[in-house]
């Protein structure tokens, strides 16, 4: 249990670090890590976050929909075909 502690510390401590580095104002922002969108690679902005604007947001929504997105393994469509080509023929 020592060893999560000492971790929680370490993270703790590196957060403060650098949030203190990235603006010296009291941001509200400015405790969280700088994250990059993950479209163009410019900061993100909270209001879009995790990307930096509405351009990047419909862009990735874009990808969704035409399916640039995909896990590999076997298309649903074969296995419903399979399932209904059975029933046909019994």
């Amino acid at each position: 249990m020592a060893k999560i502690e000492d971790l929680n510390k370490v993270r703790r401590a590196k957060a403060g670090t650098k949030g203190a580095s990235v603006s010296g104002g009291a941001e509200k922002s400015s405790s969280l890590p700088r994250r990059r969108c993950p479209i163009c690679g410019k900061a993100a902005v909270e209001k879009f976050r995790p990307f930096c604007s509405t351009r990047c947001a419909d862009i990735d929504l874009g990808r969704w929909i035409g399916g640039d997105y995909r896990i590999a393994g076997t298309p649903a469509n074969t296995l419903n075909s399979e399932d209904d080509e059975g029933e046909a023929e019994g």
